[in-house]
């Protein structure tokens, strides 16, 4: 499985290409792809669908413009179904814009879903946002922004609670030390690195 990192928009937020076997998964896009259809071609992948790991303005910023291009399935926890067309839930009011989606997306259900010829295993880990939701696939989990490297995502946000974050790292805890995590933000880690120095994990 090969994975492709390109951080997008004003914030640079992690857009995730994951391909294997000639189909693609994408994640978070939240900004418009100029290269997407590139790297797929270079790979001979063919886009599956779309997985957000939560609705904040910043990983959903490119959505409408991508589907514009590629008529794929979205899927997301539907816990934050209303925040697409929300500018308070999705955050964008907060910084002077008032971002709206016309995506319809489909419900990730809790545990394993078949995805585009992908195995996802879903896990709803709260505190972000109130339907912040970490895929695992394979030997990866993409976190969002409930986990980066150092340190966790932040939960003075609508919807947010520092209470069940501190139940989500609980969660994330107790996942295989050599799982490799994909945040939303800044480089990849392992959880077994997140153990041994993250302060939020002590």
């Amino acid at each position: 499985m090969k994975v492709i990192c390109v951080p997008l928009g004003p914030v640079q937020a992690n857009c995730y290409v994951i391909i294997q076997d000639g189909k693609a998964l994408l994640i978070d896009p939240g900004d418009r792809f100029k290269d997407l259809k590139h790297i797929l071609d270079r790979n001979h992948a063919t886009l599956e669908a779309v997985l957000l790991t939560h609705a904040h303005f910043d990983h959903i910023g490119g959505l409408d413009t991508l589907l514009e291009e590629f008529h794929v399935d979205v899927y997301m926890n539907p816990l934050e179904f209303s925040f697409l067309s929300s500018a308070d839930l999705n955050g964008s009011s907060a910084f002077g814009g008032y971002l709206s989606s016309i995506a319809r997306p489909l419900p990730v259900h809790e545990g394993e879903n078949e995805i585009g010829g992908f195995m996802v295993e879903a896990l709803t880990l709260p505190g972000h946002t109130r339907g912040s939701t970490v895929y695992i696939i394979g030997n990866t989990a993409f976190t969002g922004d409930v986990l980066f490297q150092g340190s966790v995502g932040r939960t003075d946000l609508p919807t947010g609670s520092w209470q069940e974050m501190q139940e989500s790292i609980a969660v994330l805890k107790t996942l295989p030390d050599d799982l490799i995590v994909y945040p939303g933000h800044g480089p990849a880690t392992t959880i077994g690195q997140e153990k041994s120095w993250n302060p939020y994990f002590r």
